[in-house]
């Protein structure tokens, strides 16, 4: 399929617009990973070091600087525990053996000393959690904690102390013994606990920066950058579909679900609430309901599906122009979805922008390799929090189907957030994060060993770099056809760290709000288009209340009604019938 792109793209099929102070979820991205450095890998494989994978869409919040912060995270680490092994390894080819001795017994000495303070501390521990006065009549009340763990936590104590006291007089006997040496080792451990809280400053500095600058976007972009920064913001995006199962694997005898068990809509969250079936309403004319049924449908068509879809995208776009107090900033935007099979064959839609006209085409062409859907994005708290619907419509055997799904995004750690809610950003947050990493030195010594993840990181960028200018010559990677590699988009790494659906307090309240507002705006303005074209709208009427007065997210099953009467002089009975699957009423709720 060709995809034209000298036509200007439409106001509202165009990315929404970048924003000139970046969002909250975009500033606590940034900061994570300096924070977390199992976020900050999970950047750095995912995304900076995986070309051969489309980037995720991004939901209010750009990658792009969480990319250049995870990369500077990594030199600040990696400069940190290079500072630790070259004060092992530099008198050792020296042969300096008594300072090789004294330096690593000290980063022995301190990871015995760290031990033990976690030994203490979990001997202190109270043994119960501080509960409220009604949750602590509920709970059962615990055994309390046996002597021999106490005993047995005593015993490791005793011995890690007095394991660490033979070292360190051993470490004084060989230090008084070479004095020159010695003091040597003392230079060492002063010059790593110095670069270690320079490090910590410079890390702590690189939060505050994130917080307070009013730009976040680097002025240049490198090559991979820019092909991340154009991915995010692609209407068209490379799903995986989930594996078949071999013979003999059991299937998972969950609920039935729409989209499958893994969604589809990466980036967009959880998915929470879907229509299940999918909404179908014949297509028939109005008037009485005695004709035949070839008398009253339309035996064509009366309108095109992206005649719908452009009534249905600015009916939400509307929402945008009411009083700032009651306004619902939703953003619509035109989304396809591809599977990264489907587009093994043909990736012309990935290498340009489609275009109004391209766009409309394949709306109407309602082809099963490129599912369009109508997205509508709501967010909230600075981007921490956003409700994204998905309608999907299609128009085939006089029937008009509607395909609904809801998915929610969640907030990031709290961890992220330290800066903003504890106030954590000046220049006593810098010299308090340089003297916690000092106490904070047996953990980089315990993780030294993480540091042949730089070299590994920098050798796949290098050669990265390498293969597109003497291979491919500057293309994206994912627009060239490679033997045995998919480009399907894996994960989010925002999706990743999001908080858990079930966990969500409050923030259920606000999003399931602008979700059910999007939905009940999306059957309303169907309901007017089909009307306004000559369509008996009272079967889609009705089912489209019993959607809006659903109080349940419906996930998909199966709904039983037993011992219920309905109706003028009904009885309620004694016994039913055992129900079979046939008897689901999910057809009507959806």
């Amino acid at each position: 399929m060709s995809i034209t792109a000298h036509v200007s793209p439409s106001p509202v099929l165009r990315p929404p617009p970048e924003q000139e102070e970046p969002t909250g979820a975009t500033r606590h991205l940034c900061a994570g990973v300096h924070i977390d450095e199992d976020f900050r890998d999970l950047v750095i494989k995912q995304v900076c070091t995986a070309p051969s994978r489309r980037a995720a869409p991004s939901y209010e919040f750009d990658l792009v600087p969480v990319m250049r912060h995870a990369w500077l995270s990594l030199h600040l680490t990696s400069l940190s525990r290079s500072g630790l092994l070259t004060a092992l390894a530099a008198p050792y080819f020296w042969g300096l053996t008594v300072t090789t001795l004294l330096v690593a017994g000290g980063y022995v000495l301190l990871v015995l000393l760290d031990h033990a303070w976690r030994i203490s501390k979990e001997l202190t521990r109270p043994e119960e959690p501080l509960l409220t006065k009604k949750r602590r009549k509920r709970r059962p009340k615990l055994p309390s904690r046996s002597s021999w763990k106490y005993g047995e936590e005593s015993k490791r104590l005793k011995n890690t102390g007095a394991f660490a006291l033979v070292l360190a007089l051993a470490m004084m006997v060989l230090a008084f013994s070479h004095p020159i040496q010695g003091t040597l080792a003392l230079y060492l451990g002063c010059a790593v606990a110095l670069l270690t809280a320079i490090v910590g400053g410079l890390r702590q500095a690189c939060i505050n920066h994130a917080h307070k600058a009013t730009a976040l976007r680097p002025k240049r972009l490198s090559h991979r950058e820019k092909v991340v920064d154009e991915q995010q913001k692609h209407p068209c995006v490379v799903y995986q579909r989930p594996a078949h199962k071999k013979d003999g694997e059991d299937e998972d005898a969950g609920v039935f679900t729409l989209f499958g068990e893994e969604s589809p809509f990466i980036g967009a969250g959880e998915l929470i609430h879907q229509w299940n079936p999918p909404m179908s309403v014949q297509l028939l004319r109005k008037g009485s309901d005695d004709k035949p049924l070839h008398e009253r449908e339309h035996r064509h068509p009366p309108f095109k599906p992206h005649e719908l879809m452009d009534h249905l995208r600015a009916a939400v776009a509307d929402l945008r122009e009411d009083h700032e107090n009651v306004r619902l900033p939703a953003q619509v935007r035109d989304r396809i979805y591809v599977s990264h099979s489907d587009v093994s064959t043909d990736r012309s839609i990935l290498r340009e922008s489609v275009d109004p006209v391209a766009m409309r085409r394949i709306i109407d062409r309602q082809d099963s390799a490129h599912q369009h859907f109508l997205e509508v994005s709501v967010p909230d708290a600075g981007g921490e929090l956003v409700a994204t619907v998905l309608l999907q419509v299609r128009v085939r055997g006089r029937t008009l189907s509607l395909a609904f799904a809801a998915c929610a995004l969640t907030r990031n750690p709290d961890d992220f957030r330290k800066a903003e809610e504890f106030g954590q950003h000046g220049k006593r947050a810098i010299v308090s994060a340089a003297w916690h990493d000092l106490f904070r030195l047996p953990r980089h010594i315990r993780s030294l060993g993480r540091i042949t993840r730089y070299p590994f990181y920098l050798a796949k960028a290098l050669s990265g770099l390498l293969h597109r200018a003497l291979v491919l010559r500057g293309i994206d990677f994912t627009l060239v056809p490679r033997r045995n590699i998919g480009i399907g988009s894996r994960i989010s790494v925002r999706q990743e760290l999001a908080e858990d659906w079930s966990k969500v307090q409050l923030d259920k309240t606000t999003l399931l709000g602008h979700i059910k507002n999007v939905e009940q705006r999306l059957l309303k303005a169907t309901s007017d288009f089909l009307d306004s074209h000559g369509v008996d709208v009272s079967d889609f009427d009705d089912r489209a209340l019993q959607i809006i007065n659903s109080g349940i997210v419906n996930m998909g099953g199966t709904n039983d009604f037993t011992n219920t009467a309905v109706g003028d002089q009904a009885h309620q009975q004694t016994q039913n019938p055992p129900s079979t699957p046939n008897d689901s009423q999910n057809g009507k709720a959806a």
